[in-house]
């Protein structure tokens, strides 16, 4: 994100705040506005370098089904049926291949991934959805969606998980683990 401070006085604290907040809760941050850089910022060229994945490039076709279902006797979210277990692996990646993984929901969604960045490959039977392009790291699932992603499995070997960004539902078991190595 780029801020243009510049109409505004040396000395001046500019703060944001949110107005959801309650007390200390509402300041999100402030900035203290300096003295002029003669530099003026220019944009470049090219912010980052983007590799489009191809579904050909996955050496595994994985799917998952987020869903509602029964933890513990009680009503909870579960992945293709389980509730979370730190000790169950639902995907074991190989680092530097990439796997398309299909997500399937029953309800509203929003799947995030840790460690590496994703691409939309299609929502249903069509192609990603209007604001789909580009990495993403949460998918937002609509009730009885389906969507495929493309993902690069880099960086480092380890542990991860992958989960419903609804707290109602991570916090009720819709969470798994994936490892690296």
């Amino acid at each position: 994100m780029i801020v243009d401070f510049s109409s505004y006085q040396p000395g001046t604290r500019v703060t944001l705040f949110n107005d959801f907040g309650d007390g200390n809760m509402s300041q999100v941050m402030s900035f203290e506005i300096g003295q002029m850089a003669f530099r003026p910022f220019v944009l470049p060229d090219r912010l980052s370098d983007f590799e489009t994945l191809s579904p050909a490039q996955a050496v595994v076709t994985r799917t998952f089904r987020f869903q509602t279902g029964d933890v513990n006797y009680e009503r909870g979210w579960l992945i293709d049926g389980q509730p979370f277990s730190p000790t169950a692996i639902a995907a074991a990646a190989k680092l530097g291949t990439v796997e398309v993984w299909r997500l399937l929901a029953d309800f509203h969604h929003p799947v995030h991934l840790h460690l590496n960045p994703f691409q939309v490959l299609s929502r249903g039977i069509g192609g990603p959805g209007a604001f789909d392009a580009g990495w993403k790291d949460t998918i937002d699932l609509r009730p009885s969606e389906e969507a495929s992603i493309a993902i690069r499995f880099d960086g480092y070997a380890g542990k991860y998980v992958f989960h419903c960004h609804n707290l109602e539902h991570e916090d009720v078991s819709m969470m798994a683990n994936f490892t690296t190595h």
